[in-house]
């Protein structure tokens, strides 16, 4: 099959894919796509600064229609007691994703950063389904090379074989970690919104299961996508590098989402001034982003209040590495940091999850023991919690095990450095060990568990 016959093959399936939870979707997607290479082309051709801002407008109405129209007019209603119906427009599966990633794009073009392609290449380069539905969000000059190599002479065997063990460790993730702990999650949170009060014990056991079940199933599906990729023969970037071993929220959002974070970054943090205007004009531009990064997740408040937690957190980190450059703690004492890091986004987790403030205020009174120490519950959700923090502070996370066989180009741009230890070895031992793991968590995704960035 030739090179062409072949992204052929994988845009159709790609699109099927997309369609097969509802094929009406599939016009908007296609719209999406259509007219953002148009606009591409124009942007190119006359570097008209209308073109771009034409095609920013398009791909923000675009999904404040089916995202945010609802959220805009209830907040009309409230605020001046009119009663506009809400429209009830269900949400395109991925508009978030492949919103951002045509923006990108546009900017890029603009920015002389990547060049429009082949009709082809573009309907992939934004329906390639292994990143189509929850990221990584990929720019265009990280992808479109690949797909217009023809020459290219890919290592099958390898391909597969990284590929493989890459998607055998995310799809573990999600079933077998993330998918147990949403129970103990969800039980307080739950609780919570219908207005039950809520006990120091239960309140702690789902926000911490929460914060371990968002990681193993966000990035379970980020290896997925990267695995998938890979056995296709191209190379996805990285969006999680042991987020939770973060010394600080700088480091958090350089190790979270990685591609949301370059994103908001590229795209809104340095167009707004970044850090080049004062300490003051930084602060503001990083809780802006933030707000918006928040906004961005969900259309609802709690969402908004979570970016702008972590906002008012990244700002008063960039103070404190200007006034404190060695950091806050003795050099005896940095082991303290990542603890309170991840105490701090396991508590602004509360607002990410929780149905609404009053149930978000219950979870967080219920965690500084306002509510008292409530019933003993199960000891399972802090067995499991103890276990998760093993896995994520004693192993590697899947970038650093799979770094010797990654690509360059899935690597590139990260922040963090990777963690020491084991590294991944093609052998018998590795085989068995991977496909036994992939089998287990075969026969125990019976039941129907979506994952969490499905929603946005």
């Amino acid at each position: 099959m030739s090179h062409r016959a072949a992204l052929f093959v994988l845009t159709v399936a790609s699109l099927v894919f997309y369609g097969w939870w509802n094929p009406i979707y599939l016009g908007i997607l296609g719209a999406s796509i259509i007219i953002n290479q148009f606009l591409a082309i124009e942007i190119a051709k006359q570097r008209n600064k209308h073109w771009l801002t034409g095609g920013i407008v398009f791909n923000l109405a675009l999904i404040g229609v089916f995202k945010y129209l609802d959220f805009a007019i209830g907040n009309v209603n409230t605020i001046t007691g009119a009663e506009i119906p809400l429209q009830g427009l269900p949400l395109p599966l991925a508009i978030s994703f492949f919103t951002f990633q045509q923006i990108s794009y546009l900017v890029d073009v603009s920015r002389k950063q990547t060049e429009p392609g082949a009709w082809l290449n573009q309907t992939l380069f934004v329906a390639f389904f292994p990143q189509l539905i929850a990221g990584p969000i990929v720019r265009h000059s990280q992808i479109s090379d690949q797909f217009a190599d023809t020459e290219r002479k890919d290592n099958l065997a390898d391909n597969l074989g990284v590929g493989a063990s890459i998607f055998a460790i995310g799809l573990a993730k999600k079933v077998l970690l993330a998918d147990n702990l949403e129970p103990y999650a969800s039980s307080a949170f739950d609780a919570a919104a219908d207005g039950a009060t809520v006990g120091f014990l239960e309140a702690w056991a789902s926000a911490l299961s929460y914060s371990f079940q968002i990681f193993f199933d966000f990035s379970g599906y980020s290896d997925m996508a990267l695995g998938l990729a890979r056995m296709f023969g191209f190379h996805l970037p990285a969006n999680f590098n042991a987020p939770y071993r973060a010394r600080s929220i700088v480091d958090f959002w350089h190790r979270w989402h990685i591609t949301l974070s370059r994103f908001l970054r590229d795209y809104l943090y340095i167009p707004l001034g970044g850090n080049r205007h004062g300490q003051f004009r930084l602060g503001v531009n990083v809780a802006l982003v933030m707000l918006l990064g928040g906004l961005w997740h969900g259309a609802a408040w709690t969402f908004v209040v979570w970016g702008g937690i972590h906002g008012l957190a990244l700002a008063w980190c960039h103070w404190l590495n200007r006034v404190r450059p060695d950091g806050l703690f003795a050099p005896g004492f940095k082991w303290i940091s990542p603890i309170l890091t991840f105490l701090f986004v396991t508590v602004a987790w509360v607002f990410f999850r929780a149905e609404n403030f009053a149930a978000a205020g219950e979870m967080l009174s219920a965690m500084v023991y306002l509510n008292g120490f409530g019933p003993l519950t199960n000891d399972e959700p802090f067995i499991g919690a103890a276990l998760s923090l093993l896995i994520i502070w004693r192993l590697p996370d899947t970038i650093s095990l799979f770094q010797n066989a990654l690509d360059p180009r899935t690597l590139e741009g990260l922040q963090s450095d990777l963690q020491k230890g084991s590294r991944w070895k093609p052998g018998i031992g590795t085989a068995i060990g991977l496909a036994s793991l992939f089998f287990i968590a075969i026969i125990n995704s019976w039941t129907v568990a979506e994952f969490i960035y499905y929603q946005f």
